[in-house]
């Protein structure tokens, strides 16, 4: 990859987009709202422009997503090994969250990471600002790059900003949320399918995966702790998948008296997923400690062991703070 690495803003990060005609998108692996609404929404705003972009991720972004909303299915888990102008990291703070793409974005010279988590710069050029959802900042190149956005962009930018606040009810939310949520209504978001899809709608297998979490729930520290777990056996006898995972952390902090939830999922043999929520409790710096990242309240990880093992390692480093 190129040494050089400049840190843009976004009307610069617009301009460099613009004068490129062959675009590649990576989303980062185990696809959020976020990644997906900010990859999509660049895509469309390009495509309209006339340029040639394809988009990637190394995971599904899950049934229930495309099924809802179409362009989602154009994101590809194989490279096309068609020749590009610029390589994009969206909604990835460092080269890992590329999944099996890291390689190949590591040994291309003309990328462009957009990210709000204030992780690595890992690209030649960096828009890497603090702000509460890479929409939000996806949005402001798009409008930079179209006189006005229209319903798809709009709803796939609101599908990002919504989901990275928690509907807005995360400590992140600003006032620079709502105005740019209002201007998305304004375009012809369709906010009630946003909202349905990801915070409203579960499939017979989530909510059986729900039930046997919950099942295998544990508490420490006095009920501060509260965590759950997964495993392949699991996802298997529930023919379920790493998706349907998503969102089941939620019910963990849920719990009145706790200040850390924490959902372990068996990703592959003695490999976990390791998803962190926190109220006043800054979950980021645990994940940071196993390489992992996110935000201060929202943030995971990998780790590899023995359940029992992984599950003794983050009891330990979060019972340092508690």
């Amino acid at each position: 990859m190129n040494s050089v690495k400049r840190t843009v803003t976004i009307s610069q990060a617009a301009n460099i987009i613009a004068q490129k005609q062959r675009v590649a998108l990576f989303a980062h692996t185990n696809p959020d709202g976020d990644t997906i609404g900010a990859t999509v929404a660049l895509y469309l705003a390009l495509t309209k422009l006339g340029k040639t972009v394809a988009m990637f991720c190394d995971m599904p972004v899950g049934d229930k997503v495309t099924t809802n909303f179409d362009e989602t299915r154009l994101i590809s888990d194989t490279y096309d090994n068609n020749k590009y102008d610029l390589f994009v990291a969206v909604d990835c703070g460092d080269l890992n969250r590329l999944g099996t793409f890291g390689n190949l974005y590591r040994n291309f010279a003309e990328s462009m990471t957009i990210d709000h988590h204030g992780g690595d710069y890992f690209s030649r050029y960096n828009l890497v600002v603090d702000s509460p959802s890479t929409c939000q900042l996806i949005h402001g190149i798009v409008t930079q790059l179209l006189s006005q956005l229209d319903s798809e962009i709009s709803t796939y930018l609101y599908m990002g900003l919504c989901t990275d606040t928690g509907n807005f009810s995360h400590n992140n939310t600003n006032s620079d949320c709502f105005l740019t949520a209002a201007k998305l209504c304004q375009s012809g978001a369709d906010i009630e399918k946003v909202n349905r899809v990801f915070f409203k709608d579960r499939s017979l297998t989530e909510m059986k995966l729900l039930g046997r979490a919950i099942s295998h729930m544990r508490t420490y520290y006095d009920g501060q702790m509260v965590l759950m777990y997964l495993t392949l056996a699991d996802l298997k006898e529930l023919n379920a998948d790493m998706i349907a995972t998503s969102g089941i952390v939620q019910s963990a902090i849920d719990i009145d008296v706790a200040k850390v939830g924490v959902m372990l999922t068996e990703a592959s043999p003695n490999a976990y997923k390791v998803s962190m929520r926190g109220k006043g409790f800054n979950v980021k710096e645990v994940c940071r400690q196993f390489g992992g990242g996110g935000h201060m309240y929202a943030s995971g990880c990998m780790l590899s062991g023995f359940l029992e093992d992984v599950i003794e390692k983050i009891v330990r480093v979060v019972g340092f703070d508690l």
